[in-house]
């Protein structure tokens, strides 16, 4: 964290580098962010007093030390404001921490945690809360919520008419269920009696503008709510000071997704076979210089841009000068410009299929979109990009969509995001990447991806990929490095593993490890085999099993061998054994069904007791997944 730190850089001597170097270099990505807001506090509120905090670790601290007897607005009334988070991807986590590091600036007593840290008990005995969820797969909660979901759909709910709370709900519009689990959860708890202090605010992927304007709502009703009554303490001046613009991500690393670093392409290498279907690449990036770090089980978030060929069929479709100038965040910008670093182009939502259908005036996309069903609309999107809808329904004689009006109606780009394939206690200052080309058929003509497409097909050794990291707390190894590791994976949900295990041989640790991979064929799709044979041989991999789906005349998938498996499955878990499952999300639900199944059967106990065994594994952070 402060390689690039220097005495000619900074107001420090080269010996308190040493020091800072010496002492807090091992932090990881949340301890940096809470002493972030600790050291802020501090700067904001120097007459205060810090008592000492729980470890961070457990992610249920008052943000900062702050205590109900030493905050002003705790003298006030002794309440403090609760902020929660749900999340897979950590965009959540660092929403809630931001939002709560700005409350302790602002003398407001606040704590933190992830939802799964809060239990029914705890619920009835809330007063004031910021929930912050997100959505996954078909309007799916995250996995720290499930519990409370279970909980407030049962019969053993509580009232809750003493809670006060407001939702940001984090999404996709590209999923027919946006932001279903932030709708839910408010439905669940306004039942049960409780009141929204403000309404619920929706966030597409390009979350951070609106998600700092929820903060600095919330802020503001804790700063109204907590304050004394007489007279504008300085609390509210603290408020009005520092959260017209609140910053929604800790700044722990220099490089963020507003803020990315310039990598330089080392390497660029197809890993699949030449007959096989599937056309997956291995990426090195340079990452010299940058300070950047990141640790297994991390994603790297990387900004693409689409294809010029993309670009001009859509200005072609619409008769617009790719020289057109439209205003866009207060700047001038040449709509072939913004199309090509600035709007999807690759991936329709229902709202933009409507507008273009508007704006185009053709009355036979409007029909069709809305007689079909949840499921066929879902397929409509997923099956066409945005030329696509041009060609297939083009815009009507007498209308005209302008540059401007095309500007609006797409979707910001949004960065995308890949499981790190490296361990920097291998690799040093490079980062792997596992890359597969994604590609549909709509009209006929092979579509591409907007990411996989410029990683793997328009980028080559000296080019410079735009990326950041992305840290994933919910996907680590374990602290006990003698745990026992099952790792399943289906096709470049296998990257992580990679770096597990670069990581593990760089330490010296050899804890027992089973690898569960599944791809089509085994000659042409098995990603990594050299590495994996050879770390199996160094004794870093116990067990190796492939379900090549393809190889035989039945289908074979990864959910297959742990049911062909369940007595070693057992045995491993009886032994405390970790399981990380990583790739797509209908994979995950399946492979969770098939432990389930193989509990069932191995422990001789129903399916309810089974499931129930199954949530037990997660709850206890024995059950990690990383799905999309």
């Amino acid at each position: 964290m402060f390689s690039a730190l220097q005495a000619d850089n900074s107001p420090f001597s080269q010996a308190q580098i040493e020091s800072l170097q010496q002492s807090l270099g091992e932090l990881d990505g949340f301890q940096s962010a809470w002493l972030s807001g600790f050291i802020a506090g501090r700067l904001a509120s120097p007459a205060l007093s810090f008592a000492p905090t729980q470890n961070a670790a457990a992610l249920a601290l008052p943000v900062a030390g702050v205590t109900a007897a030493n905050s002003v607005s705790a003298r006030a009334n002794g309440q403090r404001l609760q902020v929660f988070f749900a999340s897979q991807t950590g965009n959540g986590e660092s929403v809630a921490l931001a939002l709560a590091a700005e409350a302790e600036r602002a003398g407001v007593a606040v704590e933190v945690r992830s939802l799964a840290e809060l239990r029914p008990a705890a619920l009835k005995k809330l007063r004031y809360a910021a929930f912050v969820i997100s959505t996954h797969g078909e309007g799916d909660p995250p996995d720290d919520a499930l519990e409370l979901f279970e909980y407030l759909k049962g019969s053993r709910a509580a009232p809750l008419g003493q809670l006060n709370f407001q939702v940001l709900a984090l999404g996709d519009r590209s999923y027919s269920k946006f932001c279903a689990a932030g709708r839910e959860l408010e439905n669940l708890l306004l039942a049960q009696g409780a009141s929204r202090f403000a309404e619920r605010i929706e966030c597409d992927v390009d979350f951070q503008a609106l998600a700092s304007a929820w903060s600095t709502e919330v802020l503001r009703f804790a700063q109204d709510t907590f304050a004394p009554a007489s007279g504008e303490s300085r609390v509210s001046q603290a408020v009005s000071a520092s959260s017209a613009h609140l910053s929604i991500v800790p700044q722990v690393n220099r490089w963020t997704r507003a803020n990315p670093f310039a990598a330089t392409v080392e390497r660029v290498q197809k890993i699949t076979g030449l007959e096989s279907a599937k056309n997956v690449f291995h990426l090195e990036l340079s990452l010299e210089g940058s300070g950047l770090e990141y640790a297994p089980g991390d994603a790297l978030g990387v900004w693409a841009p689409n294809a010029h060929e993309l670009v001009n069929e859509v200005l072609d479709a619409l008769d617009i000068a790719a020289d057109d100038e439209v205003i866009l965040d207060s700047h001038r910008h040449t709509i072939d410009a913004v199309l090509t670093r600035k709007r999807e182009l690759t991936r329709l939502s229902a709202d933009t299929v409507r507008g273009y259908a508007e704006l185009a005036g053709n009355r036979e996309l409007q029909d069709h979109f809305e007689q079909l069903d949840e499921k066929q609309r879902r397929e409509f999107i997923e099956q066409r990009q945005f030329a696509d809808l041009l060609a297939q329904y083009p815009v009507a004689a007498g209308c005209r969509i302008s540059a401007d009006s095309l500007a609006a109606l797409l979707r910001p780009l949004a960065s995308r995001s890949y499981s790190i394939a490296s361990s920097q206690a291998s690799v040093d200052d490079q980062v792997h990447l596992t890359v597969a080309s994604l590609s549909t058929l709509a009209g006929g003509r092979e579509r591409h991806g907007v990411a996989s497409n410029f990683l793997n097909r328009h980028i080559a050794p000296g080019d410079e990929v735009h990326v950041f990291p992305e840290p994933n707390r919910r996907f680590r190894l374990p602290e006990d490095r003698d745990t026992p590791l099952i790792l399943i994976a289906a096709g470049t949900g296998v990257a992580p593993y990679r770096a597990f295990l670069q990581q593990l041989a760089a330490e010296g640790s050899a804890p027992p490890a089973w690898l569960i991979f599944g791809n089509p064929h085994l000659r042409t799709d098995f990603l990594y085999q050299r590495e994996w044979l050879e770390f199996r041989q160094r004794g870093l991999l116990t067990h190796i099993d492939g379900a090549f789906s393809r190889d035989q005349k039945e289908k074979r998938y990864v959910q297959h061998v742990l049911q062909e498996q369940g007595a070693r499955l057992d045995q491993w878990l009886g032994r405390g054994a970790q399981i990380y499952i990583c790739g797509g999300l209908d994979m995950g639900r399946e492979v969770e069904l098939a432990l389930r199944d193989a509990l069932c059967e191995q422990r001789k106990v129903d399916t309810a007791t089974a499931a129930e065994l199954v949530a037990d594994l997660r709850r206890q952070g024995r059950l990690l997944k990383d799905l999309y």
